[in-house]
């Protein structure tokens, strides 16, 4: 195996915590702001991704964002290499796939001859 090919890595964080409760949803919501103030990026609900540059800087930040998975919670971090991530297929029901169509403006004209 190439050096290169496990030098950028994708960290993927898949977590599932209870929201049955004020307080939890207060956690739920505070592990997700934790997580978006670290640089991940939401994927889906409880999905989130970021990309490192290097495999120990992705263990670092596990190792500092794991601890603090809230009580009652459960959070997985995978490890994926950007060659692995890149091969990534992703898929829109009908109801995704509209995309809202910007609006045309006439163009303004500042200057009459």
């Amino acid at each position: 195996m190439k050096p290169n090919s496990w030098r950028i890595m994708w960290v993927v964080a898949v977590f599932d915590l209870p929201t049955h409760t004020k307080i939890q949803r207060k956690r739920y919501a505070g592990f997700r702001k934790l997580l978006l103030h670290n640089g991940f990026s939401m994927m889906q609900f409880s999905v989130y991704v970021r990309n490192m540059p290097t495999m120990q800087q992705a263990q670092a930040i596990i190792k500092q964002l794991g601890p603090q998975t809230p009580p009652q919670g459960k959070c997985a971090f995978m490890l994926i290499t950007d060659k692995q991530y890149g091969l990534t297929k992703n898929f829109y029901g009908p109801a995704m796939r509209q995309e809202k169509i910007p609006k045309k403006y006439e163009q303004l004209i500042l200057f009459d001859e």
